[in-house]
């Protein structure tokens, strides 16, 4: 058993090679831990079904053509039914979304902070205009 995890690690370490992505793209895209990523292509994480179909889903290839011949050790010789993966498309599109979201981050950071100088300066405010009232009350 080991030493079929040992050889699919390397077949998704071929793949993810292949389309020049680093670990940590691979698991940013696939929504995998970089380290569970090196585990899996080291052959010492046993891979749940539902990670290996997205693995192979990322990768572009199907649940069998990624398994195929892994027990007599063959090469992957890849021609997928699902035709060509837009990896570099995708990969330009979660570096978009990343982008979006830190935006969004600084910009709801933006919002807290005025919203509490808004606040502020109305909370200053408003005793100003108690002590007021009471300065008019004792001088009538």
């Amino acid at each position: 058993m080991n030493n079929l995890l040992i050889l699919l690690g390397k077949r998704v370490h071929e793949l993810r090679a292949a389309r020049k992505w680093s670990q940590e793209d691979f698991a940013h895209i696939s929504g995998l831990h970089r380290t569970y990523v090196g585990q899996i292509e080291r052959g010492e994480k046993n891979i749940s079904f539902g990670n290996l179909s997205k693995v192979s889903s990322v990768l572009g290839v199907t649940l069998s053509e990624l398994l195929s011949g892994l027990e007599t050790s063959d090469k992957l010789i890849v021609e997928s039914t699902r035709g060509k993966e837009p990896g570099g498309h995708r990969r330009k599109i979660q570096k978009v979304v990343r982008q979006l979201r830190a935006q969004q981050a600084a910009a709801d950071k933006a919002v807290t902070s005025l919203e509490k100088l808004v606040f502020s300066s109305a909370a200053r405010k408003l005793p100003a205009k108690r002590r007021r009232k009471a300065s008019s009350r004792k001088a009538s």
